[in-house]
């Protein structure tokens, strides 16, 4: 992680990134190629973020649901949800109930 750096949790508006991936006790806040970490674990973090806007996709991704442009197949059993960006992000099997509660299908 040569490129990500440490930042205090007011530097980011939460509508201002992508995804948000867990790594240890830390997060990766990602968004345009930019990634910070912040010393929080995932589940807490997740608390703070508003649940019509940010969703727990994986146990290590929450997902802007305005940066995801559609689900795809991955493997026979597994999805992948693609972001505007490109990026792919595994979908847990809950992770594809709860997207496919919001943009049904």
């Amino acid at each position: 992680m040569c490129c990500a750096r440490q930042v205090a949790a007011s530097t980011w508006l939460p509508h201002s990134f992508d995804y948000v991936e867990a790594q240890e006790d830390y997060v990766a806040l990602k968004a345009g190629g930019r990634t910070d970490l912040k010393q929080e674990r995932i589940s807490n973090f997740e608390k703070s973020l508003n649940p019509a806007r940010f969703v727990r996709i994986h146990r290590s991704y929450i997902v802007n649901l305005d940066r995801v442009a559609k689900i795809e197949p991955y493997t026979k059993d597994s999805k992948v949800a693609v972001l505007s960006s490109g990026e792919q992000l595994p979908v847990s099997r809950s992770g594809q109930s709860k997207l496919k509660a919001i943009f049904g299908g």
